[in-house]
């Protein structure tokens, strides 16, 4: 990506207002396959780090409690109670249960946790809403707080190369440990 396609990208989110900065993270937390780090980094770029990162925070922040308000309401249906069966998801609800907010806080702290399932695994446990909000505020302000701090100024990462390959290797780390941390929670031989 060029310096001036990053420049167009500024000078289409200035020109429709803070509402995309906010609507991109939401309609993340609903669909996890969009990339969450570009549209903190855009937004951080676009709207300065404070701002950037506000905005960012919120979207995802209220997209991702959408989300597990949502499944909290399906919890009795056939389609969820399929998915209790399921053995990573019984395991992750009794960890849960058994271990209290610990583990969803670190999860949701790194952002290549698919934050979707972890929303609707959250919503299938004992947790309770206000307590889930309250996880998702902390976590989701370490993971786009990080965020927005590597990619404040995006124009240094094409003059710059030691920032670009320090961002690289932070995120990296953040997604093995990531990685490592959801192999345990989510994932067993029986599946």
């Amino acid at each position: 990506m060029t310096e001036e396609q990053v420049q167009h990208w500024f000078d289409l989110f200035g020109s429709l207002g803070y509402i995309i900065g906010f609507l991109l993270p939401f309609i993340e937390a609903f669909l996890p396959i969009l990339p969450i780090i570009v549209f903190v980094i855009v937004n951080v770029n676009a709207y300065g780090l404070v701002i950037g990162t506000l905005l960012a925070w919120l979207g995802t922040v209220i997209g991702s409690y959408i989300v597990f308000l949502i499944f909290r309401r399906l919890t009795h249906t056939k389609y969820m109670k399929k998915l209790q069966q399921r053995t990573s998801v019984q395991r992750l609800i009794h960890f849960i249960d058994r271990r209290g907010i610990i583990p969803i806080f670190i999860l949701l702290c790194f952002p290549f946790t698919p934050s979707a399932f972890v929303n609707i695994v959250a919503s299938l446990s004992h947790i309770r809403a206000h307590v889930y909000l309250t996880v998702l505020f902390a976590s989701k302000l370490v993971m786009i707080g990080l965020i927005g701090w590597l990619g404040n100024d995006i124009t240094t990462l094409f003059t710059n190369p030691t920032r670009l390959i320090l961002i690289m290797i932070v995120f990296v780390i953040v997604w093995f440990i990531g990685r490592k941390i959801e192999k345990y929670f989510m994932h067993s031989s029986g599946e």
